[in-house]
């Protein structure tokens, strides 16, 4: 009778461990289709213009509007994956996906995706307010069902894509009570659009050869010479300027110092994109600056609420 070999003492078994390994290592798959470096910044973006609302927050109402959000941006994410799994398969920047390679059948990503979404929705209507779930349904619906097949269409994909990149801002505003009638709620919003474009225009241009490989109409394959990506950059950083003196206006030394800073981020990012224009190589540079731009002007919103 053969003995089922043990790891030692008190220890699950070769058989065991190595079930556990496979389901550890299935849900692995999974979280990567959610992609949590996005969902993590569109939540720290939640809570932030939840803070900058004024008033004190409900830790209650706070957990489940991030439990809420993170389900809904993971079912956008899920679903624009199973949307554009073959084309996927085509660009070597997102060759190595969960479903491109086959590590998650197509199948289970279209039931996990809206399966997501209705458990996520339902959760901000019943826990949160009917305002946060309707913005949670722009952003999922105008993010899987618009901006994603328009990438086929038409190069105006990326000026369609920065409504639901910037939805969230006005999710967490709504969830902390905030009127979207309040104008700080547009001036949140316009610094999420605003800093969106020289950010995926970097990303466009970059790959752009995949991108027309894969069949996608965006604006660096329609126009090649990447003046049109140049000046959707140069735009969006210029915008970024006076929305930064209306997000932290200069009333006393704290908020001058703080809008000074952001004024500066703004200029960086105003530089990057000008530079972008006078050589295309510097795509990655203005990427990168990109990335710091948001946290360090979310963080000076941020500390200036905090402090007043």
């Amino acid at each position: 009778m053969a003995v089922e070999k043990t790891t030692g003492l008190g220890q699950l078994t070769l058989a065991q461990r190595t079930f556990w390994w496979n389901v550890s290592r299935r849900w692995s798959y999974y979280i990567e289709l959610t992609k949590p470096r996005i969902l993590i910044m569109i939540l720290v973006t939640l809570v932030i213009s939840m803070i900058a609302v004024g008033e004190s927050l409900d830790a209650w109402v706070t957990f489940h509007a991030c439990l809420g959000t993170g389900l809904v941006a993971a079912s956008a994410s899920v679903l624009n994956q199973w949307v554009e799994r073959e084309r996927d398969r085509i660009m070597q920047r997102t060759s190595r996906r969960p479903l491109p390679t086959g590590r998650v059948a197509a199948s289970e990503a279209a039931w996990m995706g809206w399966l997501l979404a209705v458990v996520g929705l339902a959760h901000l209507y019943l826990l949160v307010n009917t305002a946060t779930m309707v913005c949670g349904f722009l952003t999922w619906f105008v993010y899987v069902w618009v901006y994603t097949p328009l990438k086929m269409t038409s190069w105006t994909n990326t000026l369609v894509g920065t409504i639901p990149g910037a939805l969230p801002v006005w999710m967490g505003w709504t969830a902390a009570g905030g009127s979207l009638a309040d104008w700080r709620a547009w001036v949140l919003l316009g610094i999420m659009i605003a800093w969106q474009l020289p950010h995926f225009m970097a990303i466009a241009w970059m790959y752009r050869e995949q991108y027309a490989a894969a069949g996608y109409k965006m604006i660096t394959v329609t126009d090649p010479s990447g003046c049109g990506a140049w000046w959707h950059a140069i735009l969006g950083a210029v915008a970024l300027l006076p929305l930064s003196v209306l997000a932290i206006l200069p009333t006393d030394w704290v908020s001058i110092l703080l809008c000074a800073s952001g004024l500066s981020l703004g200029a960086w990012m105003t530089l990057a994109a000008w530079r972008f224009g006078l050589d295309r190589s510097t795509a990655r540079s203005m990427l990168r600056i990109s990335l710091l731009y948001l946290p360090l002007i979310m963080l000076s919103i941020l500390v200036n609420h905090l402090v007043h």
